[in-house]
């Protein structure tokens, strides 16, 4: 693991958070290793831990639900961005995550801040500056505002953070970590700087039917195909005087951009596997993954004074512009509309959903006869998979096929969604 070594006077252990351990189950740990950590920003991330924590694996996908593009574009000439305020990110994430999340006061008193600590050992979610925190590696190099979970241990003689953030900095590696300090020490951290905290509640999830999510996309993308938005966007840095503070900027946008859509990529499989939207979702996460590398580049050969690929400024425009045109043309057809229903696809898609629910390998749901032979596959997961399927398909099972037995097996649910398919296209025609 590649985070900084705290110093004598911020002494810890720090065990990565992803490596399977002898000692009792931590949920926040259980929580992190089911989720792309790599796809969420660092204000995301924490909070995507707690609603997986809370609500199950696969919350955290309703903050890809939003295709965003919203950039702003200073008064005074400066450069554009599309990075939130924290403050806002944590006002957008409640309802999606099925959080309630209740920002207080801001604190600078490292006690005053462990005193908020729940003493039952829930975490805390609070931001506070990166540069103070020794499991970063920004610590002692760089201020950056950055999320972390608190909580209590051993009584309270103990606080742990927990922090699922993900990235490649230019000072090493940030992986996802739970780290333990004395009370006294982890105030420590905390003086000084301000820090907000966030009481976190659970709170019925949104469970808005895809399509709706699909519509709004689509409008705002509508009125950005309109206007000349990604243009200007990617005009401000390419024409910008002094290339090495744009191609810095930039680096960052293309990140934000990147995982933004990464995460988009993930919701779209997540609810319409197999489908034409998510396989294009797919692939343009993919370019996006691309352009992020290019600018990178862009932003070392600035540095050093040399010319900057004049093709990523274009990219960015087409990128934009493409993105735009997936999310319209997706609410021409309904999800179901624009999903393969040739057996093999179907049954390809039905397969991916019951291993998506129970985080278990395709290939062993596949090989699996009856489905309840499968860890954590009982009435619940039942229920899910029917109503994945159907909001997958745009389709609604009739009751009386909904036996056990024929929700039990995967041939029985492809099956189901054949005929169901059909006899929908049929009434429509």
């Amino acid at each position: 693991m590649n985070t900084v070594t705290p110093t004598s006077a911020d002494a810890s252990t720090c065990d990565p958070a992803t490596s399977p351990s002898d000692a009792p189950a931590d949920p926040l740990a259980e929580a992190i290793r089911g989720i792309d950590t790599t796809a969420l920003d660092c204000i995301q991330v924490n909070a995507a831990v707690l609603a997986d924590t809370t609500h199950g694996p696969g919350t955290h996908l309703g903050l890809g639900a939003h295709l965003r593009f919203a950039p702003h574009f200073p008064a005074d000439g400066g450069l554009p961005t599309v990075e939130q305020r924290p403050a806002d990110q944590i006002e957008q994430m409640g309802r999606p995550l099925g959080l309630a999340l209740e920002t207080g006061l801001p604190v600078t008193d490292g006690r005053a801040l462990m005193d908020l600590l729940p003493e039952d050992g829930s975490p805390l979610y609070v931001v506070g500056d990166a540069y103070r925190m020794p499991w970063l590696p920004y610590h002692g190099h760089q201020h950056m505002e950055h999320s972390v979970l608190l909580r209590t241990a051993d009584n309270g003689a103990v606080v742990e953070a927990v922090d699922a953030y993900d990235n490649e900095t230019p000072y090493g590696r940030a992986e996802p970590v739970v780290c333990a300090y004395e009370r006294a020490e982890a105030a420590s951290l905390f003086d000084g700087s301000p820090s907000l905290p966030v009481a976190v509640r659970p709170t019925r999830p949104d469970h808005r039917p895809p399509a709706a999510d699909l519509a709004d996309n689509a409008q705002e993308a509508i009125r950005l195909l309109a206007g000349d938005t990604p243009e200007r966007y990617a005009a401000a840095f390419r024409d910008h005087p002094d290339q090495q503070e744009a191609c810095t900027a930039l680096l960052l946008q293309s990140w934000l951009l990147n995982r933004s859509r990464r995460l988009h990529a993930a919701w779209a499989a997540h609810h319409m596997p197999g489908s034409a939207f998510a396989r294009s979702c797919a692939a343009q996460a993919d370019a996006w993954e691309t352009l992020a590398g290019q600018c990178y580049l862009a932003a070392r050969r600035a540095q050093r004074g040399r010319p900057v690929p004049a093709q990523i400024h274009s990219t960015l425009a087409e990128l934009l512009r493409t993105d735009a045109q997936i999310a319209a043309d997706a609410v021409h057809t309904g999800p179901g509309d624009a999903m393969p229903h040739e057996p093999a696809q179907v049954r390809e898609t039905v397969v991916g959903t019951v291993a998506d629910i129970l985080g278990a390998p395709a290939t062993l749901v596949a090989a699996t006869d009856d489905l309840s032979d499968l860890d954590g596959f009982a009435s619940f997961q039942m229920v899910e998979t029917v109503e994945r399927l159907e909001s997958t398909y745009g389709i609604e099972f009739a009751p009386t096929d909904l036996e056990p037995a024929v929700l039990r097996r995967v041939d029985g649910l492809v099956d189901l969604v054949l005929r169901t398919t059909n006899g929908t296209e049929a009434a429509r025609s």
